[in-house]
């Protein structure tokens, strides 16, 4: 009984700790799995950018609509629901995605500079 409690507490602090040791997740260059903060891939990052880019184009065409008839309330309505919108995605890239891009952009600095150190040696 005494062997059977030992090789018992000794499987369970094996197993214990064989599950501590999970593997590595698999790395995907366009997301940031090892980082709790990033939900949105680079590719993803860069549709919001070009969907506000898309947005701020539409805003400029409704006020200029506004400017030819100042008294068109639906105009001034769509300017201001265009407006609303690219607010919200500009929040949205600028929480999720802003802190990434400068981390990539800044990582590729570093790269640069390892490139022209290792040509000219």
């Amino acid at each position: 009984m005494k062997n059977l409690l030992l090789s018992l507490g000794l499987f369970l602090t094996v197993l214990m700790a064989a599950d501590d040791h999970k593997s590595k997740p698999q790395t995907d260059k366009n997301k940031m799995i090892n980082h709790p903060n990033h939900l949105m891939s680079f590719q993803e990052c860069k549709e919001v950018k070009d969907g506000i880019g898309g947005l701020l184009a539409l805003s400029e065409v409704t006020w200029q609509a506004i400017e030819k008839d100042p008294e068109n309330e639906e105009k001034w309505l769509e300017a201001a629901l265009i407006a609303d919108i690219a607010a919200n995605y500009s929040e949205i890239y600028d929480v999720w995605c802003k802190d990434m891009i400068a981390q990539r952009m800044k990582m590729r600095k570093m790269m640069g500079k390892k490139n022209k150190e290792t040509k000219k040696e």
